[in-house]
């Protein structure tokens, strides 16, 4: 592998699609003609990325050791060897004062959201993802994090039932995760300690009731009064099948077709899941225009 490769490789850039979570705010107020909280967007997603991939190599760092003796992790640049611990931690500070530098170039909000994600994922990294269930919502908190960043961040309001929405899906997906590195059956204790806190049925419980809450607020939220008000119609009612079906094709794709991959990354993998969530944008779209 080429030495460029290594890097892009270390930077996780594939990961990088969890960083649409900033986006929400700006598709759900509808305003797709305000090119300057686009612009916005674009910016705090373009900072995500970059901080992202900073806490991305501070976390490999801290895991070099158990990273070696992953069946799937050794791979990685800083367990193999093959990019230098001090210039991956010089790059990692680069990207972070870089994504700090773009979000001051938006607001003071921006700076704060992206300085507690950077805060929450080196508690995470150095202590709390050892920890049963904070865990995962340490994960989930990230996620929120990047929502406020799309909407607080740029100066956008959206309806406390979505960003509860959003966070309940970020922790159905950092549930799945777990469950998918526990079935693996690539010696899942000793490759995640936290794992011997778990079991196949606690964390299918935990999924299952993320999914039903991840419904229940999500259809809330197409009725409730700040929503009808913004948009002027009850019809958002009419994407709640769509949301249903992508929640329970997700279940059907962690507890039957387990690849052991990341949940988040097989969602884009998979032609159903796909298609339903483009029909839901091109759906919730049309409605709200």
């Amino acid at each position: 592998m080429s030495k460029f490769a290594e890097f892009i490789n270390l930077l996780r850039i594939r990961q990088w699609h969890k960083n649409a979570f900033v986006f929400l705010g700006f598709f759900v107020l509808g305003d797709y003609g305000n090119y300057n909280l686009l612009i916005n967007a674009l910016s705090v997603f373009g900072a995500f990325c970059m901080v992202s991939s900073s806490v991305y190599i501070i976390n490999d760092f801290r895991d070099i050791a158990s990273d070696r003796n992953h069946p799937l992790k050794k791979n990685r640049p800083l367990a193999r060897g093959t990019i230098g611990v001090g210039y991956a931690l010089v790059l990692a500070v680069l990207l972070c004062l870089s994504s700090l530098f773009l979000a001051s170039l938006i607001n003071t909000a921006a700076v704060i959201i992206i300085s507690l994600y950077v805060l929450n994922n080196l508690a995470y990294s150095y202590y709390l993802k050892r920890v049963p269930i904070i865990d995962v919502f340490q994960i989930g908190l990230g996620f929120m994090l990047r929502i406020f960043a799309g909407t607080s961040g740029i100066g956008i309001y959206i309806s406390e039932w979505m960003v509860i929405t959003g966070f309940e899906i970020s922790l159905l997906i950092g549930y799945a995760k777990r469950y998918s590195e526990l079935t693996s059956g690539e010696d899942a204790y000793n490759q995640r300690k936290v794992l011997q806190e778990y079991s196949n049925e606690t964390l299918k419980s935990f999924m299952t009731i993320m999914a039903s809450a991840t419904i229940i607020t999500y259809s809330l939220y197409t009725l409730s009064a700040r929503s009808i008000e913004i948009h002027g119609t009850t019809n958002l009612i009419y994407t709640i099948p769509l949301v249903i079906f992508g929640i329970f094709r997700f279940l059907y794709m962690i507890m039957f077709h387990q690849t052991g991959d990341d949940p988040a990354s097989q969602i884009f993998r998979d032609k159903q899941m796909i298609v339903t969530i483009v029909l839901w944008a091109i759906l919730y779209g049309l409605i709200i225009s």
